[in-house]
């Protein structure tokens, strides 16, 4: 009988950024949203207590509250990503964001939404066969 894993949402407020915005901005900037990102998600992994994990997949989800032009690229949204990622490691969530723990991460097209953030879905694989072992 196959189980079905366990799952968690972890969604932030703030539009995330992509690697286009990211490339022009000063080194300061960037290491100021990284930090930002980073904390938030630690917070929401702590607030929505999700226990440690040994092997994970991840789903990226941005969302958008613009009604009008163009989608970003679903892959542009990778430092944000990685940034919120981190923040989960940080929460020991699972003890590093290396091929060890993490099975895949899926990015997906943005979502129009309400308001802008950016949604991990956590999905607990640890009774999956792992890839690196």
């Amino acid at each position: 009988m196959n189980k079905v894993p366990r799952r968690w949402h972890l969604e932030d407020d703030e539009r995330p950024w992509t690697l286009n915005s990211e490339r022009s901005w000063h080194w300061s900037k960037r290491a100021s949203r990284t930090k930002t990102t980073r904390e938030k998600f630690f917070w929401l992994a702590k607030i929505e207590q999700i226990p440690h994990l040994e092997y994970v997949s991840i789903d990226v989800v941005p969302l958008t509250s613009s009604s009008t032009g163009q989608l970003a690229d679903p892959a542009s949204h990778f430092p944000a990503a990685k940034a919120a990622i981190d923040g989960i490691v940080d929460a020991n969530v699972i003890n590093d964001d290396n091929g060890k723990h993490i099975q895949r991460i899926t990015f997906w097209s943005p979502i129009r939404n309400n308001n802008d953030g950016l949604r991990l879905v956590i999905t607990d694989r640890s009774d999956n066969e792992r890839g690196y072992k």
